[in-house]
């Protein structure tokens, strides 16, 4: 990505902070929700804390998925964090 640096800056407002990170926004641009939880970024979410929050930026901010969709989500997110032993 070209100016990758850049757009990221522009995209943590100035924060520092580890990788993968994450924004969710609107369709004009708004953020609604970052991967910085309570904890700190959430990353890569394998830990239950980072899995949580992960989970909560998607409730938040979903349009169309269903309370079923939502759930399924959870589950694959949980079974991939098992695979790594976490």
């Amino acid at each position: 990505m070209n100016k990758g640096k850049e757009v990221a800056a522009k995209l943590r407002k100035g924060k520092s902070g580890g990788i993968p990170w994450m924004v969710i926004q609107d369709k004009k641009g708004k953020e609604l929700i970052t991967s910085d939880g309570p904890d700190g970024n959430v990353g890569c979410p394998v830990q239950p804390k980072e899995r949580k929050w992960f989970t909560h930026m998607i409730q938040k901010t979903k349009k169309r998925m269903t309370d079923k969709d939502l759930s399924q989500f959870e589950q694959s997110l949980d079974a991939f964090a098992k695979k790594l032993g976490r």
